[in-house]
C-alpha cells in the first residue's frame, strides 16, 4: 500500500480539473507542463481521483494513455477529505508532514481502480480497466471485490452479473465466503459456475456429433455436473433455522443423490438441535412443508404424515398423563409449550369431556382444559 504525498500546487490544479470533470482542460493542462504528468502520479493519485470523483471514461483513458501503469492492480487510500479545502479547518499547517499524515489516517479505506468504479457503476470504465489488465480477483485486505461491494451495502444484481461476465467464478472463490449474502446473489453464483457456458458447449459437441446417450448416461453427466460443488452445510442450516424450506430445496438440487440418505439424516438431526423449545415444533412444521407442497426434498408424503401421526400421537399420551395425575402446573406449562399443536390434538368437544369424566380431574385442571379446547373464558373460581 502506498503513502499518498503532500500535494503539490499542480496536484492540486489536476483536482480542481478533475472535480469539473473537464477533459479539455485536463488535455490543456498534460500538454502545457513541462514534466511528464506521470511524475506527479507518484501515488496514483490522479486515476483514483479520476474513478473516485466518477469522472468521464475520456478522462480516465486520457490518465491511463499519458501515466506509467505498469498495473492496475494496486491499491491507496482513498482520502479526498485531504484535498478537500472546506474539510481542513487550518489551511496554515496544509504543508506540515504530520498533519497530513494525520487526514490520511482519518480515512483508512482501501481501494482499488476496479473497486472505485463498480462502487459508482460506471460499467464502461470498469470494463475498460479489466480490458488494460485489472483483476476481477483482486483481493484488498484478503477481501474479493465481491465481498466488499456487500459490507458496503453497494452490491446488486447487475453488478454481481458485470463480475460473472468478466470471469469471476466459484472456481476461484471459496463458496464458503458466500455464508453472509443475500440469497438471491448465491443462486447467481451457483447457476454461472455450474451448467456453464462450457458444460453446454460440450452437450451440443455430443449432439451434433450423432453421438446417442442413454438416460442413465445422461443422469450421470448432469449429476457429475451438479456435484462439481460442494454446498457447504452452514447454508442448509440458516434456511433450515429460517423455515426457508424452499431455499433448503434449491441447494438440495447440487446435493449429490447418491448420498440422500446421508441427507436425510443431516436434516433430521438438525431439525433436532434446532428444536430450542424442545416440543418438536421444527419437525411439525418441516413435515407440513412436505405434505402441502410439490419438493425434491428426499422425504415422501406417506413419511411425513407418519411422522406427524408420531408427534400427536406422543403429545396425547403427555397430556393424558398429566391430567391422570392432576398436574395442573406441569399441564399449563404443556399446554402453553404445545400451543401450536392443540387443535390437532382434541378437535371435538366431545373428546375432551370425554376425557374430564374418565378421569378424577381437579377444577383446576377443567379449567385449563376448558380454556385450551373448548374457547370457555370461565373464571376459575366460579368452576370452583
Amino acid at each position: 500500500m502506498q503513502t499518498v504525498d503532500i500535494l503539490t500546487e499542480k496536484q492540486k490544479l489536476v483536482l480542481e480539473i478533475l472535480e469539473m470533470d473537464n477533459f479539455k482542460k485536463l488535455e490543456d493542462f498534460i500538454n502545457s507542463i513541462e514534466i511528464p504528468i506521470y511524475f506527479l502520479n507518484s501515488t496514483n493519485f490522479e486515476l483514483n481521483m479520476a474513478l473516485f470523483l466518477n469522472c468521464s471514461l475520456k478522462i480516465v483513458k486520457l490518465i491511463y494513455n499519458n501515466c506509467n501503469y505498469k498495473t492496475l492492480n494496486y491499491v491507496v487510500k482513498c482520502s479526498y477529505h485531504l484535498y478537500d479545502k472546506d474539510n481542513i479547518k487550518d489551511k496554515m499547517n496544509l504543508n506540515d508532514v504530520d498533519n497530513s499524515n494525520e487526514l490520511i489516517n482519518i480515512n483508512n479505506c482501501i481501494k482499488s481502480p476496479l473497486l472505485v468504479s463498480l462502487e459508482n457503476s460506471d460499467f464502461q470504465t470498469a470494463e475498460f480497466l479489466i480490458k488494460n489488465g485489472a483483476d476481477i480477483s483482486f483481493k484488498i485486505n484478503d477481501k474479493y471485490i465481491l465481498e466488499i461491494l456487500r459490507e458496503e451495502e453497494l452490491l446488486t444484481t447487475k453488478k454481481l452479473n458485470f463480475l460473472l461476465k468478466n470471469g469471476f467464478s466459484l472456481k476461484k472463490f471459496e463458496i464458503e465466503r458466500l455464508s453472509n449474502f443475500e440469497f438471491k446473489y448465491i443462486k447467481m453464483c451457483l447457476e454461472n459456475y455450474v451448467f456453464d457456458t462450457n458444460f453446454i458447449k460440450n452437450l451440443l459437441s455430443i449432439y451434433k456429433n450423432g453421438k446417442r446417450i442413454s438416460k442413465r448416461n445422461f443422469n450421470h453427466i448432469i449429476n457429475v455436473e451438479k456435484n462439481k460443488i460442494v454446498i457447504p452445510r452452514n447454508f442448509y442450516l440458516e434456511y433450515l433455522d429460517k423455515k426457508d424450506y424452499r431455499k433448503v430445496e434449491y441447494l438440495y438440487k447440487y446435493y449429490d443423490t447418491a448420498n440422500s440418505n446421508s441427507f436425510e439424516e443431516f436434516i433430521l438431526f438438525y431439525l433436532n438441535y434446532f428444536d430450542r423449545n424442545f416440543n418438536k415444533k421444527t419437525f411439525y412444521d418441516f413435515f407440513n412443508f412436505i405434505i402441502n407442497n410439490n419438493t425434491i426434498l428426499p422425504f415422501s408424503k406417506e413419511y411425513a404424515i407418519k411422522e406427524i401421526e408420531i408427534i400427536i400421537q406422543n403429545k396425547k399420551l403427555k397430556m393424558v398423563q398429566l391430567i391422570k395425575n392432576n398436574d395442573t402446573l406441569k399441564l399449563k406449562a404443556f399446554l402453553r409449550k404445545n400451543n401450536y399443536i392443540l387443535n390437532y390434538l382434541y378437535s371435538s368437544k366431545n373428546e375432551i369431556l370425554n376425557l374430564i369424566n374418565d378421569h378424577n380431574t381437579s377444577s383446576s385442571v377443567v379449567y385449563l382444559l376448558q380454556k385450551n379446547f373448548l374457547n370457555e373464558n370461565s373464571d376459575e373460581d366460579t368452576i370452583n
